[in-house]
């Protein structure tokens, strides 16, 4: 699995996108799983952090796999959801 992306640069409304219709800026993120942080004093880290992943299903956006209180946490989620870019590029 490649590096995981942590607070990459996504297209505008990315996270309101229609699946079924995506621009090609949002299509390169079907598939890849990346990781959101967000500040938080309540947690050591000073931040939380979201998983994501962005389907080529029906929806809006991508999806969320969880939050975790530390980065590590989120890394270790990330890669067992994984990185099925790989996988459809051959289809």
């Amino acid at each position: 699995m490649t590096d995981i992306p942590l607070n990459p640069e996504l297209p505008p409304h990315f996270f309101e996108c229609d699946n079924e219709s995506l621009t090609p800026q949002e299509r390169v993120w079907v598939g890849r799983v990346f990781i959101r942080s967000t500040p938080t004093p309540e947690t050591s880290s000073g931040a939380v952090y979201a998983v994501y992943r962005l389907a080529a299903s029906t929806g809006f956006g991508p999806t969320r796999h969880g939050v975790f209180r530390e980065l590590e946490q989120a890394r270790e989620k990330a890669r067992a959801v994984g990185d099925t870019k790989p996988m459809m590029e051959f289809f």
